[in-house]
């Protein structure tokens, strides 16, 4: 009879694409024993000016000078009243505080990011330590887990858009990536959804003659660019299907060795494209021409925690220890149904106990738990650099005001 304790997971069969039963199971261990701990001390913020030097001490009053004889006579008093003094009580022997000695060590939650290293995924990594070392900063509404508002109902402050980590070639060496990104560059760029996205944001500018480069009228600031000529996109690893190969994929393979570092970095994500220069006249009374000479393709990414309002539980992302991590599937069920502690207990692969094989449930809600304990930690508007897609001739689109 099987242990109640003990449950199967699933392995990739050799001789072709169906997954079966392992021979060894997943043993559940003590959430008492094995509790994932938060309690590394906070990282240094990130992007802070260096702290001011400390002042100097000033200098110690000189004792003012006594003579040969007022020292004998301070030295023989001082000498006397140590002499005459009782011998102090020694101190009752201490009784020897109760040791417990954990198992294995502790696994941290600002342990992930050398995780993440461990099983190659360094992008990850790198992003982990930005949103731990970042200053508070989380959506908690599902319009800012998309357009990247804060908990204080602002947008992200500057410290918070990052333009720097994620370069497109690094993209789109992902086939899954690179198939998306020259689907919006070849078919989607100027299709009727396109169209009809510019005819909607143009109508509302002023027409004018003159050439217009997007990025000098609003001083390369990036989230403001992105909000005013942003018009198409394409979004990776976004729909119900390629989540679920994913998760086939990853499904009990230990240290995500069938998954990538573009899933664990970006997660789902998105292709934009935005026009970056133009010009746009009036060739009727009522008819105006749209003359787009460049177009830019970038990624743009939140990096958050939000659990969407529509979700009665908070998204399971595995479990984890020092070496990487195992994906169990009840756990991501009953991340699915509630936000509860109960149902999320370590596990033991093959029983064993050690700091190798005990593996620790992740969620969402762990990463604002921290938050709130340390009031640190940020999320991110993450963008890549621009690709740039010029036309000569300029492609003209013409529309009824």
């Amino acid at each position: 009879m099987e242990n109640a304790d003990q449950f199967p997971y699933l392995r990739k069969s050799l001789l072709g694409p169906w997954w079966k039963e392992a021979d060894n199971k997943c043993t559940i261990e003590s959430a008492d024993e094995f509790e994932l701990s938060m309690n590394k001390p906070a990282p240094p913020l990130r992007d802070q000016p260096p702290p001011p030097l400390p002042p100097k001490a000033p200098p110690k009053p000189k004792d003012p000078p006594t003579s040969v004889i007022e020292g004998l006579v301070d030295a023989v008093i001082k000498v006397r009243e140590w002499a005459n003094s009782p011998p102090a009580p020694k101190p009752a022997p201490a009784a020897a505080p109760a040791i417990h000695k954990p198992r294995v060590k502790p696994f941290d939650l600002q342990d992930i990011p050398g995780a993440m290293r461990k099983i190659g995924w360094l992008k990850s990594a790198e992003v982990m330590g930005k949103w731990f070392a970042g200053p508070l900063n989380y959506a908690n509404t599902d319009e800012g887990a998309v357009r990247g508002i804060n908990h204080e109902g602002k947008p992200f402050p500057p410290a918070a858009v990052d333009t720097k980590t994620f370069d497109l070639k690094w993209i789109l060496q992902f086939p899954r990536a690179k198939k998306k990104f020259d689907e919006l560059v070849n078919l989607k760029l100027f299709n009727p959804a396109a169209n009809a996205a510019l005819r909607l944001k143009f109508s509302r500018r002023q027409p004018s003659p003159y050439y217009v480069d997007t990025w000098n009228i609003l001083e390369n600031d990036i989230q403001r660019w992105h909000r005013d000529f942003q018009y198409q996109r394409v979004d990776v690893d976004d729909d119900e299907l390629t989540k679920l190969e994913m998760f086939a994929r990853g499904l009990f393979r230990p240290n995500g060795l069938w998954m990538d570092d573009l899933y664990g970095s970006l997660g789902a994500f998105s292709f934009y494209a935005a026009v970056s220069g133009f010009s746009y006249r009036r060739v009727a009374h009522t008819r105006t021409s749209l003359r787009i000479h460049e177009v830019c393709i970038y990624m743009r990414d939140v990096f958050t925690f939000h659990d969407r309002s529509n979700q009665r539980g908070t998204q399971y992302l595995g479990h984890w220890n020092k070496t990487g991590f195992i994906v169990v599937p009840i756990s991501t069920i009953f991340g699915e149904l509630t936000k509860a502690d109960w149902p999320n207990y370590p596990v033991a692969r093959n029983g064993v106990i050690s700091e190798n094989s005990v593996y620790y449930p992740v969620r969402n809600m762990d990463y604002r738990r921290w938050q709130l304990r340390y009031g640190q930690g940020s999320d991110l508007v993450l963008y890549s650099n621009v690709h740039r897609v010029p036309f000569y001739p300029p492609k003209i689109i013409e529309f009824d005001l």
